[in-house]
């Protein structure tokens, strides 16, 4: 008889702070915001009846049921019954993430100390997300970029000062704004390959960008 793996959880982060976490033990977990649901969402974005989970052996499956505002993982939109993996993020409402944590993994669980969310190895130009080594490595601009916002995470640098780091003083007369956002972008692609439920670089409208870790 083959035993039957901890059932996954899902939980609800706000910052560092957990604020909800629910066993997936049942066939089917329901949520929404009628008080009725395993999960209850209180939030007017959210449908009486929202979303459900079902467990189908090892496996869990989201599947919207046909509210108005939509369920979303990764941030995309589910028209179907959708698998969930080890750190999909879950959103009934944009204000909740609900993280899908399957104890088969080998992720840290809620309330084990979590692998750093960003860190940068600047001798070795090398990146690791999550623990894990992000290969190939970044191109000398993205690292670059990345390296300067990593000074001091938190911090908005502007984009005057991006160019300065990014492209030498005899290149950097012509840089648009769109070449600043395409390398934004492409670093972002980049880190959501080993965390695609987070975004570690934020864009401040008007000024510049910033760096959040994790």
């Amino acid at each position: 008889m083959v035993e039957q793996k901890e059932p996954a959880l899902l939980v609800w982060m706000d910052g560092e702070e957990i604020k909800g976490r629910w066993t997936l033990s049942r066939p089917v977990t329901t949520i929404g915001r009628w008080e009725g649901n395993d999960v209850v969402v209180d939030d007017r974005w959210v449908s009486r009846a929202h979303a459900r989970i079902r467990r189908e052996g090892e496996r869990y499956l989201v599947e919207d049921l046909g509210s108005k505002n939509g369920t979303f993982v990764n941030g995309r939109r589910i028209t179907g019954p959708t698998l969930l993996a080890d750190g999909d993020v879950v959103q009934v409402t944009p204000l909740v993430k609900m993280t899908f944590v399957d104890y088969g993994s080998t992720a840290p669980l809620p309330g084990e100390a979590p692998a750093p969310g960003l860190e940068l190895d600047l001798a070795a130009r090398q990146v690791r997300v999550r623990g894990r080594l992000l290969s190939p490595p970044l191109s000398h601009a993205q690292f670059t970029l990345l390296a300067l916002l990593a000074e001091q995470p938190g911090r908005v640098y502007s984009r005057d000062e991006v160019i300065a780091a990014v492209w030498p003083d005899d290149q950097a007369e012509g840089i648009s704004d769109e070449a600043i956002d395409a390398l934004v972008r492409r670093i972002r692609l980049r880190l959501r390959e080993l965390d695609p439920g987070r975004e570690y670089l934020v864009t401040v409208r008007g000024y510049g960008f910033k760096l959040e870790p994790g």
